[in-house]
């Protein structure tokens, strides 16, 4: 399986702050890969220099064979990889349906938008009932289905998800995470899952990461990070 995704030696952070150190990273195509560790270990960092969003002290981002280090975010998008922020950073006073239309921009012909946005109804049935609703008014959980739907509407070839699980009830958790994995399984997107809630997203994640203090201390599948001992007593409260 090739990689969609190479990181190499990077470092980053903010201002003269280093924040990451030197971090090594591989996503295989159609892959859920998880990056978990405690608040502060520099996950979402990670997210938003892949994303583009931070410029790198050093290293370099290699996405579906091509050298991103230096794309601006706004590029992204059109070149397959999208980004859902923590929260979903939705425009809480457009419709449902207008903000999905806001991550189709990219799709620019009229048909692919149309079918884009018929997919997604079909993907998403709550977002269908909802689409006239005001995003603001929409529960935590319908929150963060729009803001993965939005992505999907792209036809992305990767998405990265951080911390998708903020502020759910176990419910709607258990609800967000089928719905990343059916993503992966039945769409074939990549998905690069950033997560607090470390059993769950090794429960859906095929191969983990583990950042602690801006540094990768471990990585394997997620079966034999999740039966680690170390790994449960530290993140898991085992």
């Amino acid at each position: 399986m090739s990689a969609m995704l190479q990181v190499r030696d990077l470092v980053a952070g903010y201002g003269q702050a280093v924040v990451l150190e030197h971090v090594d990273f591989t996503v295989k195509r159609g892959e859920v890969v998880a990056v978990v560790g405690a608040n502060g270990a520099g996950k979402t960092t990670l997210l938003n220099t892949i994303a583009g969003v931070l410029q790198p002290f050093s290293g370099s981002i290699t996405f579906d064979g091509t050298d991103i280090t230096k794309t601006p975010a706004h590029a992204l998008p059109k070149q397959g990889l999208v980004l859902v922020p923590e929260g979903g950073r939705l425009f809480p006073f457009m419709t449902v349906e207008e903000n999905l239309e806001m991550g189709g921009f990219s799709r620019r012909k009229a048909s692919d938008f149309a079918d884009s946005l018929e997919e997604v109804m079909q993907l998403f049935p709550i977002l269908k009932q909802r689409r006239a609703q005001f995003a603001g008014h929409l529960s935590g959980g319908e929150r963060q289905m729009c803001a993965v739907a939005r992505a999907v509407m792209s036809r992305p070839k990767m998405i990265m998800l951080d911390e998708p699980s903020v502020g759910l009830s176990p419910k709607m958790v258990g609800e967000v995470f089928s719905l990343v994995e059916n993503l992966a399984r039945t769409k074939g997107i990549t998905v690069v899952l950033v997560e607090q809630n470390v059993q769950e997203a090794l429960e859906v994640s095929d191969r983990a990461y583990v950042l602690d203090h801006g540094r990768f201390v471990r990585n394997g599948s997620s079966a034999e990070l999740g039966g680690d001992p170390a790994i449960q007593a530290a993140y898991m409260g085992l």
